[in-house]
């Protein structure tokens, strides 16, 4: 997104301060969305709860294509956060479920590393 945000400033004539909480607010976003995979996969199971989480993934990607306005994109990005946190959430969850044993704990500390990284 970094790299897109040098046109969609220029495109949608924003301002920093708009472009900096388009993209700071996601983390805020995403901690609802992670609240709500946990219900959500309990509910319906880890397998849906990822269908769920490329569902939103899908929508996001066309609002976020089809925004005209900084209010589209605002939504856009709600969405995407809360994808992002039914991901964070799920992935760890299900591969701990699936992997064996002797390599659970390399495996579930995956997302960890890539997102710090």
């Amino acid at each position: 997104m970094s790299g897109a945000t040098l046109y969609i400033k220029k495109d949608m004539h924003l301002s920093n301060m708009q472009i900096e909480i388009l993209l700071g607010i996601i983390n805020i976003y995403s901690l609802i969305g992670s609240a709500a995979a946990g219900r959500t996969f309990d509910w319906i199971g880890r397998r849906y709860t990822i269908v769920v989480a490329c569902a939103i993934f899908f929508i996001e990607a066309l609002l976020m294509g089809l925004a005209t306005n900084y209010a589209f994109l605002k939504v856009g990005h709600f969405v995407l956060g809360i994808g992002v946190g039914y991901t964070l959430m799920i992935a760890s969850v299900y591969t701990a479920e699936v992997a064996p044993a002797s390599s659970r704990g390399f495996l579930t500390s995956f997302p960890e590393v890539f997102i710090n990284t």
